[in-house]
């Protein structure tokens, strides 16, 4: 490619990656570009989302870290008073992984915990299709490390991590007895 060609290449895919607004100019003309005059108003940011939509949270990652979390999702399993997984989500947000959490509460979470993990123990890590059971940091670091998650910190400052999900939709049934709660793990570095 020739040096001008190249240059004029450059300027438009930047020209595509900034922002582009929607305004109402002070005739009252509709105006659409990446820069709105001064005398605009009613100004709306386009993001590309269609109106009544989700936003993709994920969009907003670096490449390096969507096709790291593509290839290898991480999930913690957990439940409420368990020092192990509290270090667990601890050490995750600490190297500013993104992942999903599934909290353990119901006699059926309990039965999915032991035919994913062979175990009733807590916390359970999973990266890709790895499986850890227990906390140990080393051996997560690792996991994350092998999968090539970054060990730089490349989420955006905005950043919030999903709240956590039950580890299977509840069932409303009459006359169900509870199962015991999964006994964690004592926490170990």
């Amino acid at each position: 490619m020739r040096p001008g060609s190249l240059a004029i290449f450059l300027f438009f895919m930047a020209t595509a990656a900034s922002a582009q607004f929607k305004w109402i100019d002070a005739s009252g003309r509709v105006g659409y570009g990446d820069k709105p005059p001064a005398d605009a108003h009613d100004i709306e940011r386009l993001d590309g989302v269609a109106k009544g939509s989700k936003p993709d949270a994920l969009a907003n990652l670096p490449f390096q870290l969507r096709s790291v979390m593509q290839k290898f999702p991480v999930t913690l399993y957990t439940q409420g008073n368990c020092a192990g997984c509290d270090r667990g989500r601890e050490l995750l947000k600490s190297r500013a992984i993104p992942f999903t959490e599934r909290t353990v509460v119901t006699g059926d979470d309990v039965k999915a915990l032991k035919r994913l993990t062979g175990s009733e123990r807590l916390p359970v890590f999973q990266v890709g299709g790895q499986i850890l059971t227990g906390f140990h940091s080393g051996n997560w670091d690792e996991a994350l490390n092998v999968a090539g998650y970054p060990a730089e910190k490349l989420l955006p400052p905005d950043w919030q991590w999903p709240a956590p999900k039950p580890l299977t939709e509840p069932v409303v049934e009459a006359d169900t007895a509870p199962a015991p709660a999964p006994s964690p793990e004592p926490a170990a570095q």
